[in-house]
C-alpha cells in the first residue's frame, strides 16, 4: 500500500501536464464543495461565471467573501469571549455577537463592508476633500450603503391631522443599526484578513439627511491607529461599550461658505443699475 509520503514524491516528480491530467481526472468525482452537487455544477464553472460577470456583481461577491472572512479571521479568534449569534431575515448587520457581563447579556451589531475599488484601484477620497484635509490623501473610501435599491413608503401626521405620505430611500443605512463599521481592506494589501473598525455612531452623516450614515466613508490606511479608527476589534468594542474611552473621531473640515447663485445675480442687477444715468 503506498502511503502519503510515496504519494507526495511521485506526484513531486511529474510535469506540470501530467499534474493538471492527474487533477483533472480526479476532479470528475471529487467535488470541492456540496454546491457543485446542490446545483449541479463545477466550481470552476461558477467562478468563471463571476469572472465573466459586469462590476456589480463581483462587488457583491466580494462583499460576501469579506463577510465570511470577518467571521472566520477576526471573529473565531475571540469565540470565547463573544458569541457569534444566528442571524434570521435580511438585517442592517451582517455579524451579531454577544457576551454576557455581570449577569447581563450584551450585544454588539456589525456590518462589513470592503474598500471600494473602481477600475481595479482602491478609491481615494476626492481632490477636494484632500484640499480640505491634505491628510486625506494616504485614506481610502469605504461605501456603506446597501446593495439593493428600494423606496418605501411612509406616512406622517402633520400638525392639522392631515396623514402625508412620503417616499423614502431604503438604500443609506440608518444611524442606530449597528454598532460598528467593519471594512475590509483587502483591495489595499491582499489579504483578506485585514480589517479597520470605527464605532458606527462617529460615521459622517448623510448632507440631506442627518439620521442616515454617508455613502462614502473615509477610512485610513490598513494596520493605522487614528481617531476613533483601530484595526483591532476588541478596542473598537470597548470604545462602543464605554464612550468616554473613545478618541476624538475625525471631523472634515467645513467648505468654504461660497455666494449663491440667487446673491450674486442680484448683485450685477444691483451693478448695472448704478450705471444708468
Amino acid at each position: 500500500m503506498t502511503t502519503p509520503l510515496e504519494l507526495d514524491a511521485f506526484i513531486a516528480k511529474l510535469t506540470p501536464a501530467q499534474k493538471d491530467a492527474l487533477w483533472l481526472s480526479l476532479r470528475e468525482d471529487h467535488p470541492i464543495h456540496p454546491l457543485e452537487k446542490q446545483w449541479n455544477i463545477s466550481a470552476e464553472f461558477v467562478l468563471e461565471a463571476i469572472s465573466r460577470s459586469q462590476d456589480i456583481t463581483k462587488r457583491g461577491v466580494r462583499g460576501i467573501i469579506a463577510e465570511l472572512a470577518f467571521s472566520t479571521y477576526i471573529l473565531k479568534p475571540i469565540e470565547d469571549e463573544w458569541k457569534e449569534e444566528i442571524i434570521t431575515g435580511d438585517q442592517p448587520y451582517d455579524a451579531h455577537i454577544s457576551k454576557t457581563i455581570d449577569g447581563k447579556k450584551i450585544n454588539v451589531l456589525i456590518q462589513t463592508k470592503n474598500q471600494r475599488v473602481v477600475k481595479g484601484n482602491p478609491l481615494r477620497p476626492t481632490q477636494t476633500a484632500i484640499k480640505q484635509d491634505s491628510h486625506l490623501a494616504d485614506w481610502f473610501i469605504a461605501e456603506t450603503q446597501k446593495t439593493r435599491t428600494g423606496k418605501k413608503k411612509k406616512s406622517t401626521t402633520n400638525d392639522e391631522g392631515v396623514v402625508e405620505v412620503e417616499e423614502v430611500d431604503t438604500r443609506p443605512y440608518r444611524f442606530g443599526e449597528f454598532d460598528i463599521l467593519s471594512v475590509c481592506m483587502q483591495p489595499s494589501t491582499t489579504e483578506w484578513t485585514d480589517f479597520m473598525f470605527m464605532p458606527a455612531r462617529s460615521l459622517l452623516p448623510s448632507a440631506k439627511n442627518k439620521d442616515l450614515v454617508a455613502t462614502f466613508q473615509p477610512v485610513p490606511p490598513p494596520k493605522t491607529k487614528v481617531y476613533n479608527w483601530t484595526p483591532d476589534l476588541l478596542e473598537c468594542i470597548d470604545w462602543v461599550l464605554h464612550p468616554e474611552n473613545m478618541p476624538d473621531p475625525f471631523i472634515p473640515t467645513p467648505k468654504p461658505a461660497t455666494k449663491s447663485k440667487g446673491k450674486k445675480k442680484e448683485q450685477e442687477e444691483q451693478k448695472a443699475k448704478s450705471k444708468k444715468p
